[in-house]
């Protein structure tokens, strides 16, 4: 029994003749109740349980084992379990919410057990204090049934006191020096690649992009990243370019020191929404991105290949949806990450209006739970074409919603465009 108010409003709406039915005993009257009380005590306990499996999949197995095949079931049996949670409650942010909870314990069990394996190799615990932090959808605690790896890795410096012979060795083998800087950085090489192969193995698979700590790009000191951010807004070079930018404004800390990604943030930030042309640049990108919709209110469906007569519901929907809400929050100083927050705090700070906060809510919706279930009907084909949708085999009601909810991608983009680049065409 869902979890939710459709049981109160479906009991509203059966008795309403006798909930104004002055002259009802009080028999009668405590027989109704009843039966609502029953009803709602069912599905209350029916969450206990719930809650109480989740409790011992996190709590009592996942942070005990210390096998990574563990882990790996553990985590397919989370998916099964959201899945199912989803079905029965259909709400995207309970979603997200269970996913934070079992992937980020999960995610942070298979870096202590690194952590361990490092030191029983004789290359010795984390040198120095780092944070391990999630990009993407990861990072704004947006999650669904599939996920990768969308991680970047910020670490402390040091001398290089801390060196075991084994690492020392090791380095040297690979890289022929030995300076204290060096040292800490192939140690969280190494460190990475373990980390990223352990993941893969309890179903974290590799991100295709590449954004993990076993890139370079993705990995360094404290000193390391502002370099990378400096060259780039300052001399427009160095290994980041201007993507990589837009991915780290969604970094949430996933495991280690909250303080590193936080002071790291605050001067990331800086310098971004100090950039006029940087932001301007982004800002142009979101309001471009294109809907599904036709002019005439139709849907822009491939024309041949594996997905004719479908279109890229993420490319197409939710995507553009995503990027303006983050530009726009962005140019306003506000740097939270999660997109539903996001719009949250736009309508507080009044630079959008209630109206236009229920429908981009409502379009987010929308559009993550039709992902969802993509995700789920694909899971055959391995998950290779879960972003597409053919829009003919939905019902009318369900062909306006998706309408609505591109409109009003396409309506916010208007205003974003009218608000910060004052109206002028792109």
């Amino acid at each position: 029994m869902p979890l939710n108010f459709s049981l109160i409003e479906s009991f509203i709406a059966e008795h309403q003749e006798d909930m104004k039915n002055k002259a009802m005993p009080r028999l009668e009257r405590y027989r109704i109740l009843s039966e609502l009380g029953n009803a709602l005590q069912t599905a209350l306990k029916d969450y206990e349980v719930f809650e109480a499996e989740l409790h011992n999949l996190v709590i009592d197995i996942v942070n005990n084992t210390t096998s990574y095949e563990t882990l790996g079931e553990c985590h397919q049996r989370a998916v099964a379990g959201v899945e199912n949670f989803f079905l029965e409650e259909d709400t995207v942010v309970d979603v997200h919410d269970l996913f934070r909870i079992i992937r980020d314990r999960i995610a942070i069990r298979v870096l202590e057990l690194v952590e361990n394996e490092m030191a029983e190799e004789g290359l010795g615990k984390p040198p120095v204090d780092y944070v391990w932090a999630g990009l993407g959808s990861e990072g704004r605690d947006e999650q669904t049934l599939v996920t990768d790896q969308d991680n970047m890795l910020i670490y402390d410096e040091r001398d290089d006191s801390f060196a075991s012979d084994e690492l020392k060795k090791l380095h040297s083998e690979i890289d022929g020096t030995s300076s204290s800087k060096t040292l800490v950085d192939a140690y969280f090489e190494m460190f990475a690649l373990k980390a990223s192969e352990r993941l893969n193995d309890v179903g974290f698979d590799k991100c295709k992009g590449g954004v993990m700590p076993v890139n370079e790009r993705w990995r360094g000191s404290m000193t390391d990243w502002k370099k990378r951010i400096e060259e780039r807004f300052t001399r427009d070079t160095g290994i980041f370019e201007p993507l990589d930018v837009i991915i780290l404004t969604d970094a949430r800390t996933v495991k280690g020191d909250r303080k590193l990604l936080d002071d790291f943030m605050s001067y990331f930030f800086s310098m971004l929404t100090n950039n006029n042309s940087f932001m301007k640049e982004f800002i142009q990108s979101a309001v471009l991105m294109p809907s599904a919709l036709t002019f005439f209110g139709g849907f822009k469906v491939e024309k041949e290949g594996e997905n004719k007569d479908k279109f890229n519901i993420k490319v197409l929907g939710w995507s553009p949806l995503i990027l303006s809400v983050r530009m726009l929050s962005l140019s306003n100083g506000i740097f939270e990450t999660n997109t539903l927050k996001r719009i949250s705090i736009l309508r507080e700070r009044n630079i959008i209006k209630k109206e236009m906060e229920n429908a981009l809510t409502d379009a987010y919706f929308t559009f993550v739970r039709y992902r969802i279930i993509n995700q789920m009907n694909s899971r055959d084909e391995g998950g290779k074409n879960s972003n597409f949708l053919r829009p003919d085999m939905l019902g009318p009601d369900e062909q306006d919603r998706l309408r609505r909810a591109m409109k009003s991608v396409e309506s916010f983009q208007k205003f974003i465009q009218e608000t910060l680049l004052f109206g002028q065409p792109v």
